[in-house]
């Protein structure tokens, strides 16, 4: 689910226009996908991006429903599919009318292959193809990516060349970090944390070595603000990039606080997806399923920060020893 920063508005003018900007908001050209958007006095609230097949579920549809719904009781949905099988995009866009009711749904619209039709099987249709829109997001410098692939691929961590290599550089920065007293380390941390860019390899480990540490992950969870948010998603991506297994959970979750507070949704849920595997229970994971769950917006985390930054507290403190890998 993604939301839009404050920037220069794009302005869509018809469906051409709308099917065109689709890619830019959610930051990749959807595949076999349900996206909404739920608009707001003209404004776009919110775009959400789900896999198609799944979706096409009445339960999980509902579900899925009820929650835009309950986060957005009075906007007007939006929702179109991408897909090549245009039976079952025009059975799930049938089931989110009546889900939706016809007081309040916005359109619907299908987007099969290189054409579009929108409202009923065979009603108004047209090209996919470059619009202003689109145009104008590509100048704004919006990311539009091939595909959810090519995103998820930022968070994929080192090739497996990379493998021995980054392990001696663990151990040796391990050594070195644990040979500095506190106060050294968040000296570290903090000269880390300003940095302009992406990491070098040495920074880099040192810091997935740093926020391995419960304490850290909190400390640095404080300061990410929506201010920041673009320069974080640029350091824990490079940090991802270079850190080993062991140490992916923290630079995960907060790569994906800070995506989340830049309104990248799709990144964030990447960042969500893998955590899960590598640690489910983490306390970073559990707040961006919090926040997904509950499609909060960035712009709400002033009134909302003291308390979550406060549950995350609670749980670091039960799992703080045993989520340390040895930093």
């Amino acid at each position: 689910m993604s939301i839009p920063q404050q920037q220069p508005r794009l302005s869509v003018r018809n469906l051409d226009d709308l099917v065109g900007v689709v890619p830019y908001l959610i930051g990749f050209h959807p595949q076999e996908s349900l996206v909404v958007m739920i608009l707001n006095g003209g404004r776009v609230e919110l775009t959400a991006r789900v896999d198609l097949a799944p979706i096409s579920e009445p339960s999980a549809l509902a579900e899925f429903w009820s929650r835009l719904d309950l986060r957005f009781p009075l906007a007007e949905p939006w929702f179109l599919t991408f897909s090549e099988d245009r039976e079952l995009s025009w059975s799930v866009l049938d089931r989110c009318a009546l889900l939706v009711g016809e007081h309040r749904l916005g359109r619907v619209v299908a987007v099969v292959g290189d054409y579009w039709e929108a409202d009923r099987p065979g009603g108004p249709a047209g090209a996919v193809r470059a619009s202003p829109s689109a145009a104008e997001a590509a100048l704004l410098g919006l990311p539009a990516r091939a595909s959810r692939a090519e995103l998820a691929a930022l968070v994929a961590g080192p090739d497996d060349d990379d493998l021995d290599h980054l392990a001696e550089r663990f151990a040796t920065l391990a050594e070195f970090l644990d040979q500095r007293g506190g106060r050294a380390r968040r000296a570290i941390l903090d000269r880390l944390l300003r940095a302009a860019g992406p990491l070098s390899d040495e920074d880099a480990v040192m810091a997935a070595i740093l926020v391995s540490e419960p304490a850290r992950q909190l400390s640095v969870l404080r300061r990410l603000s929506r201010q920041n948010a673009e320069q974080q998603v640029e350091l824990w991506v490079s940090v991802i990039g270079r850190a080993l297994t062991p140490y992916r959970p923290g630079p995960l979750g907060l790569l994906g606080m800070a995506a989340w507070l830049t309104g990248n949704g799709a990144l964030m849920t990447i960042c969500l997806e893998q955590l899960e595997m590598v640690d489910p229970l983490g306390p970073l994971a559990t707040l961006l399923d919090w926040l997904n769950l509950r499609v909060l917006p960035p712009d709400l985390w002033p009134s909302h920060r003291r308390a979550l930054l406060s549950a995350v507290a609670d749980h670091l403190t039960v799992v703080g020893a045993a989520a340390t890998p040895g930093g």
